[in-house]
């Protein structure tokens, strides 16, 4: 069923996201996505002059696919598709889940393998295309929120679908205060944070990468994040929900971590030497 919403979305994309030139190839994934959304960027990429190109995929098929890829699989997969990005001038990838949990089971192992495998097709579309990235509503992503379907969805095409210029202003205002600043301190419900953002730049995103948007991030001066944080809403990652995750620091390195999944919470923070150190921290405003 056709939505105008769908197109107002599209035209975002691509005429400001990306900002798409006359004879620029884009690669448009959409996965649990339906396919009036694919088709209403395809109509938005060809309108802005543009080459589209596209593909669909659905989780349980991937979840599928993962469980035993092996090598080879992997190999010829990335290969393929590390090809395919070196064509492309941008991408864009719309990414909903018909079930946030769908990839729960596959090992971490494997989804950590499928991750270092595939990782040059990322490093080639995140160093060498305009893109940009985001989210689908659905049930699944209304309930963690405690919406209705309808009411979530209205609300993710408000806070999509705003014009992000007005915005410049604010952000660059408080991109120059982040930049002067030494010393942050959040303070909340089991909340007690304090780290240096002294000497390292702010970056504003307003729309270009990620929709919706709208923040000013930066970055804590490595070993200064002492004290500890509490999240009052869950966190998918791999399939996994992580809900009522406290993290404590020393020395800005996370020193202990609980959730409810504790077991899984340390296994990806000891993945590599920097997982237990903070990389970002922003300020958000839609």
């Amino acid at each position: 069923m056709h939505d105008d919403r769908f197109d107002k979305l599209a035209k975002l994309l691509v005429e400001y996201s990306i900002r798409l030139k006359r004879d620029e190839t884009v690669l448009i994934e959409g996965f649990d996505i339906p396919d009036e959304m694919t088709v209403a960027l395809i109509r938005a990429v060809r309108k802005a002059g543009g080459v589209p190109f596209a593909q669909t995929y659905q989780t349980r098929v991937n979840r599928a696919l993962a469980l035993k890829a092996s090598d080879r699989q992997l190999n010829v997969m990335a290969s393929h598709e590390l090809a395919r990005m070196k064509k492309m001038n941008a991408y864009i990838a719309v990414r909903g889940s018909n079930n946030i949990t769908e990839l729960s089971d596959v090992p971490p192992d494997k989804m950590k393998l499928i991750g270092r495998k595939m990782r040059p097709v990322q490093d080639q579309r995140v160093k060498k295309t305009k893109w940009v990235v985001l989210r689908w509503p659905t049930p699944s992503m209304a309930q963690l929120a405690g919406m209705s379907t309808e009411a979530f969805e209205d609300f993710f095409f408000d806070v999509c679908t705003l014009d992000y210029r007005k915005l410049q202003p604010g952000m660059k205002a408080l991109k120059h205060l982040m930049e002067r600043t030494d010393r942050v301190q959040i303070k909340g419900p089991d909340t007690d944070l304090r780290f240096s953002i002294k000497g390292i730049s702010a970056i504003i995103c307003g729309g270009d990468r990620n929709i919706p948007d709208g923040e000013v991030f930066s970055c804590p001066v490595k070993d200064s994040v002492d004290g500890h944080v509490t999240f009052n809403a869950p966190s998918i990652y791999q399939g996994t929900a992580f809900d009522g995750i406290r993290l404590e620091f020393k020395n800005g390195k996370i020193v202990d971590a609980t959730s409810n999944e504790t077991k899984k919470l340390n296994k990806i923070l000891d993945s590599d030497p920097g997982a237990r150190y903070i990389g970002e921290f922003s300020l958000g405003f839609n």
